[in-house]
């Protein structure tokens, strides 16, 4: 696991709707205009002092590569989604094919399959370059 301060990028996908985007795996909202903060989901036992942490699965996702997070993300049907790069900071666990990250938010977007005003609503509530 490395410490960052300073922000690198990864690839990720999520959906969209109402304007916001959500994780397409856990359909958690991604805050506009603040950091989203990995938490560990751990349960029934005791949860990770630290998140990410190896060995476990918490973090925020991000692929290495734009292709990797696309495969990852396959959807039943034509949802409104998007495939952009995040900036990821903090500790970091680094695999083969991408990282598991403490910080993250959206750098720039990619939109399909979604409505005319999703761009201009993303590229407003979340200050990024979207294209539609």
């Amino acid at each position: 696991m490395s410490v960052y301060t300073e922000a690198f990028l990864g690839w990720r996908v999520w959906l969209v709707r109402d304007g916001r985007l959500l994780s397409w795996s856990a359909g958690a909202e991604w805050p506009a205009r603040e950091r989203m903060e990995a938490r560990c989901r751990r349960v029934l036992r005791s949860p990770c002092r630290t998140v990410p942490q190896r060995g476990h699965t918490c973090g925020i996702y991000a692929a290495s590569e734009r292709e990797l997070a696309e495969a990852l993300a396959v959807f039943p049907t034509p949802v409104p989604h998007a495939v952009g790069r995040v900036s990821l900071w903090g500790r970091v666990v680094e695999s083969s094919e991408g990282f598991r990250a403490q910080y993250a938010y959206p750098y720039e977007l990619e939109l399909r399959n979604a409505a005319s005003d999703d761009a201009r609503t993303l590229r407003e509530r979340y200050a990024v370059d979207v294209v539609a």
